[in-house]
This record gives C-alpha cells, sequence and structure tokens, in this order.
C-alpha cells in the first residue's frame, strides 16, 4: 500500500487509533518481555496502528504483519484479522491453522470492535509465538473490546435523545457487564452495544429501525419522563415476551425531551429544537462544535443530511461553520 494511502486510511480511522492506543499500550504492558504484537486495523483488514516487542515486530514484519498490510482473507488466507471480519465475532487462530505456510509460526486472536450503530469500526488482534499461545488470550481480548465499544458509545452520546443502562439484574448496572442504548425522540434505537442486543433479543439490523417501546413494555414517554425526574433510580421493566430487566434511564446532554400531551399530562414544555440553542449559545458552544464536526465526519460533508441528524435548520448549521475559529 502506497505511503499517500496508507495515511488517509489512518485520518480516516485517526478517532478510533487515538481511543485505542492507550489500551493497546497497557496490553503491551502486561505482555512486555514474553514476545508478540498487539495490532489494530480498520473495517477493511488495514493495519492502522501496532505495538509490541522489538524482536517479535521483527518476525512480524517478514510476514507483513504491520501498519500498511491488508489482512483480509481474499489477501492471506485464513487469519485472526480477516476471520473475525468474515464471522463477526471473536476468533483465535494457531499455527497451522493458518492458511499461508509462512504463518504458521503465528498464534493470533482477533475481535471485531462495533460501532454503536453495527458497524465495524475496527480488529483488534494479539499475536505471539504459537509456542507461547495462552487460552485466556481470547477472553481478554472480548473484555478488551467491549471495553472500547463501550467508549466508542459514550463518545457518540450526543446523537441520542434518551440513554437506557439494562441489565438482567439491579446489581450488573453501573458494572462492565451492563448494556447501553440510544434511542431518539421518537424511540428508534439508533445506537446499542452487544451486551444490550443481548439482553434486548435484538440482531444489528435492528438497528436505526426498532423502537425501544416495541421492545419494552412500557411508554416512550414513561421512559423519558423517568430519564428526567428519576434518573439515578433503577426501573424493573419487561419486555413484550415477559424478559425481566433493570434500567437506569438518562438524558443526553445536547437533547431535551418535548413530550406528548397524552402521554405526559400538564408537563412543561421543553425547546422544540433544544440544539438550535446550543449552537447558538457561547455557554455550550464547544459542546456543539464537537458534536457538529462528528455528524459531519458520518454524513461525509453532506450539510442537508448533518442538520437534519442534528435537529437544527441548515441556516444554523451554515452560521456555525462560519464562526467556526
Amino acid at each position: 500500500m502506497s505511503g499517500q494511502i496508507l495515511q488517509t486510511r489512518i485520518e480516516q480511522r485517526r478517532d478510533l487509533i487515538a481511543l485505542a492506543k492507550p489500551t493497546m499500550n497497557y496490553l503491551h504492558g502486561l505482555m512486555s518481555g514474553s514476545g508478540g504484537v498487539i495490532v489494530l486495523s480498520d473495517h477493511q483488514g488495514v493495519i492502522v496502528h501496532s505495538v509490541g516487542d522489538a524482536e517479535f515486530i521483527s518476525k512480524a514484519d517478514r510476514v507483513l504483519l504491520k501498519t500498511g498490510a491488508s489482512w483480509l482473507e481474499k489477501h492471506r488466507g485464513t487469519n485472526a484479522i480477516g476471520t473475525a471480519l468474515v464471522d463477526r465475532a471473536a476468533v483465535s487462530v494457531n499455527g497451522s491453522e493458518h492458511f499461508l505456510e509462512n504463518n504458521g509460526f503465528l498464534s493470533c486472536t482477533a475481535a471485531p470492535i462495533f460501532e454503536p450503530d453495527g458497524k465495524i469500526s475496527g480488529v483488534l488482534n494479539i499475536s505471539t509465538e504459537k509456542s507461547t499461545h495462552h487460552p485466556h488470550t481470547l477472553g481478554l481480548i472480548k473484555a478488551t473490546v467491549h471495553s472500547l465499544e463501550k467508549q466508542l458509545f459514550s463518545a457518540n452520546e450526543f446523537q441520542y435523545a434518551l440513554i437506557l443502562r439494562v441489565h438482567n439484574s439491579p446489581e450488573g448496572l453501573g458494572s462492565m457487564g451492563e448494556g447501553m442504548v440510544g434511542v431518539d425522540e421518537s424511540g428508534i434505537i439508533l445506537g446499542i452495544d452487544r451486551v444490550a442486543l443481548s439482553l434486548l433479543d435484538m440482531k444489528a439490523i435492528d438497528i436505526g429501525v426498532v423502537k425501544i417501546q416495541q421492545i419494552l413494555d412500557t411508554s416512550l414517554g414513561r421512559l423519558f419522563d423517568r430519564a428526567k425526574k428519576e434518573s439515578a433510580k433503577v426501573h424493573a421493566l419487561k419486555t413484550h415476551s415477559s424478559k425481566s430487566l433493570f434500567f437506569r434511564a438518562s438524558l443526553s446532554q445536547p437533547y431535551s425531551y418535548h413530550p406528548r400531551e397524552s402521554e405526559v399530562p400538564h408537563h412543561k414544555d421543553f425547546p422544540e429544537n433544544p440544539l438550535e440553542s446550543v449552537a447558538e449559545s457561547g455557554a455550550l458552544k464547544q459542546l456543539s462544535r464537537m458534536a457538529i464536526q462528528k455528524t459531519l465526519e458520518k454524513t461525509n460533508g453532506n450539510i442537508s443530511l448533518a442538520a437534519k441528524l442534528l435537529r437544527i435548520s441548515r441556516n444554523t448549521l451554515y452560521r456555525h461553520l462560519k464562526s467556526k475559529p
């Protein structure tokens, strides 16, 4: 891969790289001296960042396990990164299980990193000598990726009106094991992590289509009311399939909810488009800048679509962009 193309790839994944670097450095600290490399690829299997022991890296370089190389199955045959992308699941590939004979000295464990919208953001991989393979590496990579996905969800919270944290026991809320759900003002589930997908019996294809009120046995207005008045309280709810779950509900910072009168009578009105005031407010200018920049990146610069997602007018968005320092 040419230097210019690689640089473009790295630029496109700079948020993911910045997010993953501290975690990768921590993993390297745990493995340091035992030989190995921690590798991050993008959603197309191209390695965009790696860290590891110098002696092992020299061996990895000889089989192109390095920044800029593609490890899709069509380029490398069976391997942890490529197979994790195909299977959309964590996988270990040890020694001769690799398709290419030259890769037979490797033991590799990888897992895809999912965005809250269900798309794969990248793959995290740990590679060592096959003689030092440890079965616990699969659990380590799964836990690490889960932590990264929670951070990705938090980075996208500005897109949601309501955030639900869910677990099958009240003690699990607030732990690493809780699931997270982000919905818009109509109840459509726009973001969800894999824990919540399992708890709510959903699939990735449901994201952006299914409404939370189609799953939980409660009204949307009631959920928003609890988020506003009882955000610290644990609520026991059932799904429409009678599955018992426990939730905490909170409003996302850039949003307030304007409830339907039929759902929450005598409720004080909130601004119709709360992000309008965010975009115009000096006190919250930095928050709006972050939200708008992330939305523009996701829409590839499409002003109309970005304005629609942010629920502000195109004129307001144009004014904001012109006023940027």
